[in-house]
């Protein structure tokens, strides 16, 4: 049956009608898939093998503190190196090879007999890792595919953890039955096969399928065809220019302070429960599993209005957000779960907000073009800066014998973030700006 638009409007093309399921939806949850296995198999579920791999050398507990620090120097040193490869070689075949590698990975920790085995095999997984997980590779591929929905896609895209994390406890049955080393072959074996399979389902861009980003169908025929000799992949600004601009350094500025504040509580919160607070260990680890669990809220939330708000305003609430969590801490001090729900409830959903800018505000501020190494850049810095906050509190903890006075700090940085939001530019402004780099390529 021909459709009526069709007779009425022959500039339209009939054979482009918008599809009921765009395939982006895809692409996304092919993400949150692979971030699924990786957190089950590595980011989050590793921690529950540690323990019992120590116990079979007799290693002392530096060699865990300093296998997890090793992960973070890794990772902040490798996004940027990812995000300038993603220019050469495509999204699709970054997360298939760095899938095998990370596989391989933990089949080698699986058969290590020694400390350099370890680290070795922990490198190598590290590694692969940092390339097939939702640090930069995905956020780069996604931000291809949406436009209008971009923030709600990523931040949907960076769920993994969150289907991750009830693995922990499937990991502790698993290694108690097979044993540590089974538990890891058998992740290796799972991490390749897995990616491998869902690496088939990722097309690099919407334009090699005839699409438009969030499944809009081409106006007319010369459009149909300019899909064909270009991509939206092509525009934005260059790395050059990036890095010329104030934005960038703000936007680096700002997620550094965020990091800070991130992994200082990260690092410190259940020592500070139970130190300065009072709380047993069993309820200070009930606390961080509530805190992961309700970024979701924030992972979503902040994707939805990076979509719909003005993205300063956005990020001036995370940043306040934050700091009241702690605010509410210093100043309530409460001594159980329930009397900390605030701050669980507000720094679960301002940490979990800070996961999906990255890929969306990189994109909307600078464009496509250069968006792999924008993303490794800002990856890298606010890793570099997460490195401080954890030190920062034990420093203070070591020299006041408490928490109290380095929780201010923290409050402080937090604050700071919020005007520093206003000092980037607006988003007409960016998009102008955009607009006339794609012009004058």
């Amino acid at each position: 049956m021909t459709d009526p638009t069709d007779e009425a409007n022959p500039g339209q093309i009939a054979d482009h009608k918008r599809p009921r399921f765009f395939y982006g939806w895809t692409i996304v949850a092919s993400s949150v898939a692979t971030n699924t296995l990786l957190s089950a198999a590595y980011f989050q579920g590793f921690s529950v093998l540690f323990l019992p791999i120590e116990s079979t050398f007799g290693w002392p507990r530096w060699v865990i503190s300093a296998a997890f620090s090793m992960r973070q120097l890794e990772s902040g040193l490798a996004s940027p190196f990812i995000g300038f490869m993603l220019i050469r070689i495509t999204a699709r075949s970054m997360i298939l090879w760095s899938g095998i590698l990370t596989g391989l990975g933990l089949i080698g920790l699986g058969m290590i007999n020694g400390l350099f085995t370890f680290f070795f095999f922990f490198f190598i997984v590290s590694l692969g890792a940092s390339g097939a997980s939702h640090a930069v590779t995905w956020p780069v591929l996604i931000a291809r595919w949406f436009r209008r929905k971009r923030g709600m896609a990523m931040g949907l895209a960076v769920m993994g953890p969150i289907f991750g994390s009830p693995f922990l406890l499937l990991n502790t049955s698993m290694e108690e039955v097979f044993g540590w080393r089974a538990v890891l072959i058998g992740y290796g074996v799972i991490v390749i096969v897995g990616v491998s399979l869902i690496s088939l389902l990722i097309s690099n861009t919407p334009e090699e399928q005839g699409l438009h980003p969030d499944g809009d169908e081409p106006k007319d025929e010369a459009e149909s065809a300019a899909m064909q000799s270009s991509t939206l992949a092509d525009s934005g600004l260059t790395v050059r220019e990036v890095l010329h601009t104030r934005e960038f350094w703000l936007l680096v500025a700002y997620m550094g302070g965020m990091f800070i504040v991130n992994s200082a509580i990260h690092g410190h919160q259940i020592p500070y429960l139970i130190l300065d607070l009072g709380f047993s260990s069993t309820e200070a680890a009930l606390s961080v599993t509530l805190v992961f669990l309700l970024s979701a809220a924030g992972r979503m939330g902040g994707g939805i209005l990076m979509d719909r708000s003005d993205y300063r305003f956005v990020l001036a609430i995370m940043a306040v957000v934050m700091g009241l969590s702690i605010v509410y801490l210093q100043l309530a001090e409460p001594t159980s779960v329930v009397g900390a729900l605030p701050f669980i409830a507000m720094f679960g959903v301002g940490f979990g907000s800070m996961i999906p800018i990255r890929g969306t505000l990189g994109s909307m501020m600078f464009g496509l073009r250069s968006l792999g190494p924008v993303i490794g850049l800002l990856q890298g810095g606010a890793v570099a800066a997460g490195v401080v906050g954890p030190i920062y509190l034990g420093v203070m903890f070591d020299v006041n014998g408490s928490y109290r006075e380095a929780m201010w700090g923290l409050v402080v940085i937090s604050f700071v973030m919020a005007p520093m939001a206003f000092l980037m530019a607006s988003p007409r402004y960016l998009r102008e700006r955009k607009a006339q780099a794609s012009k004058i390529e």
